[in-house]
């Protein structure tokens, strides 16, 4: 087998017990590894009435055939679990050195179900797995404590772990990774399921290597685009994500002050630009890769004054910055560092702040009852926040719910001013402005993610038909299904390969890893297979056509001012787009996939 590795490895935290299982050439290629392995793993053993919280819900680590490959970008991961924040099965990408070590432990799946009694880690390498005593590690921030494992599990030993978000079940804790550059499971509460089971981290380390069908072509045809994938990645080299700033800003599309408007009078002050001229001291890089879109910035002042830390993404600057009408670039430095450290998702902390803010400036909810005045324009308040959210003390216990449940919770019309798709929250790219996202944010598997369906900026004004906006959805959530599973960045693929569809050059470069005959028409029934069986998963759970949806106000609130003035995608506009998109992929008009789609894509 190339590629692959052949072994899965489960834990089951109750019992103490790890099993090795092997699986098939034709089990990889129907599903390919990382999220399609975790989906399948996930839907066969994890009963569809699980909670978040209980032991038969299951956390899966997986890494596709692309990990630890010369194929650039793919030091990449998923980790995926029926998430506390949505309900739903929800997975999370991430990048840096972890990815690689665990494909080198020769496990492509690490499947952890159960609970312990006390806190633990657990220890995989190529000999299997062990469970060890974390008590000591407990309270840790994510940095101290992967520092403290990587050296007590000798050279090699790359760490993931929780905060004390994860282990107060944050609704939005995250996983972090160590290494050289330090990788993020950020959304949708994955480290608030390892804090549910005691888990405060998962160590790997192994010597195995990916061997390849055909290496000397695979090497031939990088050499060939490597300059495509210099030129198509030059902004990301020089300034990172932050470069998205000033475009977004430019066309409209910058969420501003809880996305009530979509222009920042202030966003040069949160820029590339400035990051670029006051504070960036250096890039940082994915295992071997050579885009290297991260960097590391200096503070002058706040929380981490005088020390180093990782620049701010573009999703951050947006949450901490615009969405709250915060032009304070080191308050937001500060909070990002300070999320990396206690373990949690940057985008939900920042709209669920922003959603309050909202909230308490409408009168929705008094400070009173919320424990502390919540404002925009605070850099210094909103740090502050953080902390407390992570330890859920004061106003922190609020937020620790995450903006749904806090709708839920204030009533009224609360709901009105939530920006948010089945329970998680949206990233910095407009609901509103581009109609193709609108639909993709709608029928996305982990609900508010631009990870499904791909942002198609150079539509984003046109007026497509809306049967063209279904088949790119279709398209491009098969697409990032597949990117996902086999894991490669999509700046790599998206960027490097210039495609938002799947194409032959990803056909090829599979093919000469696997020694497979994959065409296109495959890739797409693949990318179709993994999408339909997450949404089946979810099903199983109580999804229906009312789940897709989108925020009140990015359906009855047109884009008040700007470049993108006006633009939005009313209820009646999203009816007729879902029936089309339904009956485009198969499905009943209430979103469930139909017994012949399954049937034909081999899942019963």
């Amino acid at each position: 087998m190339f590629g692959h590795c052949g072994k899965i490895l489960r834990v089951n935290l109750s019992s103490a017990e790890i099993l090795v299982e092997k699986y098939t050439d034709d089990f990889a290629r129907a599903f390919l590894g990382g999220n399609g392995f975790a989906a399948k793993l996930i839907y066969d053993h994890v009963p569809a009435d699980a909670d978040p919280y209980a032991e038969e819900n299951a956390i899966v680590f997986a890494v596709g055939p692309l990990t630890d490959t010369p194929v650039w970008g793919t030091s990449r991961g998923q980790v995926a679990a029926i998430s506390p924040q949505t309900g739903f099965f929800a997975d999370s990408s991430y990048g840096g050195d972890f990815p690689y070590m665990q494909k080198r432990t020769g496990f492509d799946a690490i499947f952890i179900s159960g609970k312990a009694s006390q806190p633990v880690y657990l220890l995989v390498d190529e000999t299997g797995a062990e469970i060890k005593n974390a008590a000591e590690l407990w309270g840790l921030g994510t940095l101290e404590a992967n520092s403290i494992l990587q050296l007590k599990e000798s050279a090699g030993a790359i760490s993931a772990s929780i905060g004390p978000a994860g282990e107060n079940r944050v609704v939005f804790a995250n996983i972090i990774c160590g290494g050289t550059r330090a990788g993020a499971a950020g959304r949708a509460g994955m480290g608030a399921v390892m804090g549910s089971k005691k888990l405060k981290a998962v160590v790997v380390k192994g010597r195995g290597k990916t061997t390849l069908a055909r290496a000397d072509k695979l090497k031939l045809f990088l050499s060939e685009n490597r300059a495509r994938l210099k030129k198509n990645t030059a902004d990301l080299s020089e300034a990172g994500t932050p470069a998205l700033i000033n475009v977004m800003n430019k066309r409209g599309l910058l969420c501003t002050h809880n996305d009530s408007r979509e222009t920042f009078k202030y966003a040069a002050d949160i820029s590339a630009d400035v990051l670029g001229e006051k504070y960036i001291a250096g890039k940082t890089a994915c295992h071997g890769c050579p885009v290297a879109c991260g960097k590391n910035v200096k503070l002058n002042s706040g929380e981490f004054g005088g020390q180093t830390v990782k620049m701010p993404e573009y999703e951050t600057l947006c949450a901490f910055g615009s969405m709250l009408d915060n032009r304070d670039i080191e308050s937001i430095i500060n909070g990002n560092s300070l999320c990396d450290r206690l373990g949690m998702d940057t985008i939900s902390m920042g709209v669920t702040i922003a959603f309050v803010a909202e909230c308490m400036e409408r009168g929705i909810v008094s400070a009173q009852a919320v424990g502390a005045e919540v404002r925009f324009a605070n850099g210094t308040e909103m740090v502050e926040l953080i902390k407390a959210t992570a330890f859920r003390k004061g106003t922190g216990a609020l937020l620790a719910l995450g903006s749904s449940k806090l709708a839920e919770k204030f009533g009224g019309d609360a709901e009105k001013y939530l920006y948010a798709v089945k329970g998680l929250e949206i990233p910095g790219h407009s609901t509103r402005g581009s109609r193709e996202l609108s639909l993709g944010y709608a029928t996305a598997t982990r609900g508010g993610s631009h990870q499904d369906t791909r942002p198609d900026y150079v539509s984003a004004y046109g007026e497509t038909s809306e049967r063209e906006i279904c088949r790119y959805n279709i398209r491009s959530q098969h697409f990032t299904a597949v990117g996902d599973s086999l894991a490669m960045c999509r700046f790599t693929y998206e960027r490097g390969l210039g495609t938002t569809v799947l194409n032959e050059d990803i056909a090829t470069i599979l093919n000469l890893v696997t020694g497979w005959h994959v065409d296109r028409d495959e890739l797409e029934r693949i990318g179709e297979r993994i999408y339909n069986l997450e949404r089946l998963i979810n099903t199983r759970r109580g999804l229906t056509r009312k789940h897709d949806t989108l925020p009140y106000r990015s359906m009855n609130e047109p884009i008040p001012k700007g470049p993108a003035k006006g633009r939005h995608t009313t209820e009646e506009q999203l009816a007729r787009l879902l029936d089309l998109y339904y009956s485009a992929r198969g499905w009943t008009k209430n979103g469930i996939p139909s017994a012949e789609k399954l049937e034909q894509l081999g899942l019963i």
